[in-house]
């Protein structure tokens, strides 16, 4: 059985790699893929090889900006509660700045910030659910 197992997550693998074959370039490949395996973003099969940079930079864009918003409404729920969170909630106004710089340079260390931040407050909001 974990045979099996194993052999659905290396074809899942595969599957996932192929949908990014026509984006050229291995970084945008490699944080896509990052994204996906936080579960913040869906790969999807790209058709066009001349447009594939740019759907993959606003699927990333769309789906970070989306998780920010998942974000801030959950803290509202938790402020309506009175739950005081006001450190994390600092790191939450600051997590659409560092979108922003990681939009206009998509390097990985830009991506790792946020991703680290975005886990350090869903941390603590897990805590107070």
């Amino acid at each position: 059985m974990k045979m099996e197992q194993k052999m659905q997550k290396i074809k899942t693998k595969a599957n996932k790699e192929d949908y990014l074959d026509k984006v050229k370039n291995p970084k945008l490949k490699e944080m896509a893929l990052i994204l996906e395996s936080k579960g913040i973003m869906k790969v999807k099969k790209i058709n066009s090889e001349a447009d594939a940079e740019e759907i993959i930079k606003q699927e990333m864009k769309d789906s970070l900006q989306n998780k920010i918003q998942d974000l801030n409404e959950t803290f509202s729920e938790l402020r309506k509660r009175g739950i005081d969170l006001s450190i994390f909630n600092f790191k939450l106004v600051i997590l659409p700045l560092k979108l922003k710089v990681f939009l206009a340079t998509y390097e990985k260390k830009d991506l790792e910030n946020i991703l680290k931040r975005i886990d350090e407050i869903d941390k603590e909001i897990k805590k107070y659910k």
